[in-house]
């Protein structure tokens, strides 16, 4: 039996990787504040609930047993999904050197996985995508062994892989319809011939059945949600852009990952793992079919690095600086798109940076959901001035004299605007914040009690639901996404704001509720 010397001298570039990877994202942690969507999941920990509105229950679950242990600070919650993309690198230089690549073989595939940010920016956000990459590798990590062993009983470690990435992203279906399809293509189709695969399909329904049950005691919100999508956001994907999209989130691993596609799909030295590579195509045309966003096959690409970094390794014997060509060549890229891939600039130094590359031509690395081009990129936009809002809304709570504080409500339009307000309270004595958006909507009364209302949004009726209402602030943050954001405080609430009070609702939360009053 090896010792811990032993075992650290053999995997230590490893280990190696696996810290940078950690550590890069604790230093960088602070920079920015919390991303509009883990303000969402955050108050999802405090409702735990078999579903929601738009996501599994999985990321809630972790997200509160994790900030039970280490607390809520913005340290904390994104050491979290650090610690989630640390097991992905480590998992991908553990399989390299599984199927017999060597340290520079390690060095290579880590380095592509590690720079591409594809997987750098997920590593940061508080977000079901995160555990949605771990669950894609695994899957891939289970048919790997199983095409290995030859031994159909591995298929049964599908169960929890498939069931938990389930739980975390319905998207996992994806890549476990193209696992499938693949594996009946492939010479490997034998394997599923038995009582194994039935007894994996059942296991798997009986780890998600809590939340099929969950899905149909609230009509079936997954279906109103993907619908939404498709005519707000998907059906607007256009091809080109698209594909183009695949080559340019890899940008650093592009080299690699597409080695390991064409080694897998016409070297013999790999047409036993060929199926990695039919699936991964089928779960191309199976997302640009649905219209998905480009991320959206983001995950698919990890076993595709592996692989490349293997056929590089071949190609490359007794010709080591080619390697080192190919590995020099990801870590140009990857430095140059790296302020764009980790926080490594705060705010004011990014938009000075973004400034530099945007007069190089290389606008389209800030340009948003609008097709416009701006300061920061999005999401890096959407870590700011979520702190601002919640400190104005609070002090000007407490400078409300105590008879007006009992009957105030504080609501925000969007979930972002309420979770934030939500996460930055002093304290639990605060009230409560609500909104009609998103999962919000779960927890929300059908008729509320007030007298008050702090109210944050852009709304053009707000001179239709108070007879008295006053600007008290806005978000001031020149980076913010929606600068300007304003907060209203209202008095004298008019009939017309409890009326579509009850019509949001009855459009929400009325609309996911099996037994409702009439």
């Amino acid at each position: 039996m090896k010792s811990i010397k032993d075992w650290i001298r053999e995997y230590w570039l490893i280990l190696l990787f696996t810290i940078s990877k950690l550590g890069v994202h604790l230093i960088t942690a602070t920079n920015y504040g919390l991303q509009r969507d883990t303000y969402l999941y955050l108050a999802q920990s405090k409702n735990l609930d078999w579903g929601y509105f738009s996501t599994p229950p999985l990321l809630a679950f972790l997200t509160r047993i994790h900030t039970l242990f280490w607390g809520d600070s913005i340290l904390a919650i994104r050491l979290l999904p650090a610690l989630v993309g640390t097991s992905s690198i480590f998992l991908v230089g553990v399989l390299i050197r599984q199927l017999k690549g060597g340290k520079l073989a390690q060095l290579t595939g880590m380095t592509a996985y590690l720079l591409s940010p594809a997987f750098l920016r997920p590593s940061l956000m508080l977000q079901p995508v995160m555990l949605n990459h771990l669950f894609w590798l695994l899957s891939a990590v289970v048919i790997l062994q199983l095409i290995r062993s030859q031994d159909s009983r591995k298929l049964l470690w599908l169960i929890p892989v498939l069931g938990l990435g389930w739980l975390a992203k319905y998207s996992i279906i994806f890549y476990a319809s193209a696992l499938l399809l693949a594996l009946l293509f492939s010479q490997h189709r034998k394997l599923l011939w038995n009582w194994a695969l039935p007894l994996t399909l059942a296991g798997g329904l009986l780890v998600i059945l809590p939340n099929l049950l969950w899905q149909h005691a609230h009509n079936w919100p997954v279906f109103s949600h993907m619908n939404e999508l498709q005519e707000t956001h998907l059906g607007n994907v256009l091809l080109k852009d698209f594909l183009f999209s695949q080559l340019f989130m890899h940008l650093p691993a592009l080299p690699v990952w597409i080695a390991g596609l064409l080694g897998l799909l016409f070297w013999k030295k790999y047409s036993e793992y060929r199926v990695f590579a039919w699936a991964f195509l089928f779960t191309l045309v199976l997302i640009i079919l649905l219209r998905g966003k480009f991320y959206y096959t983001i995950a698919a690409y990890t076993i595709m690095v592996v692989f490349g970094a293997l056929v590089w390794e071949h190609l490359t014997a007794g010709k080591k600086w080619l390697m080192y060509l190919v590995l020099g060549l990801v870590i140009s890229n990857g430095i140059f798109v790296l302020p764009f891939s980790l926080p490594i600039y705060e705010p004011e130094r990014m938009a000075e940076y973004g400034q530099k590359q945007a007069e190089m031509g290389l606008d389209m690395l800030l340009k948003w959901e609008d097709g416009q081009v701006h300061h920061l990129p999005q999401d890096y936009a959407d870590m700011v001035g979520w702190d601002e809002l919640g400190q104005k809304v609070w002090d000007f709570y407490d400078s409300l004299d105590d008879s007006i504080r009992t009957y105030t409500l504080v609501y925000g339009e969007h979930y972002g605007s309420a979770g934030a307000m939500l996460y930055h309270r002093p304290d639990e004595n605060y009230p409560q914040v609500y909104s009609f958006n998103d999962a919000f909507m779960e927890w929300i009364p059908r008729k509320a009690e007030m007298e008050y209302m702090i109210y944050v949004g852009d709304s053009d009726n707000i001179a239709l639901y108070f007879g008295h209402y006053i600007r008290v602030g806005e978000v001031e943050h020149p980076y913010f996404r929606e600068k300007g954001l304003p907060i209203w405080f209202g008095s004298d609430l008019t009939p017309r704001l409890y009326a579509d009070w009850e019509e949001a609702w009855r459009g929400s939360k009325g609309r996911f509720t099996r037994k409702q009053e009439p």
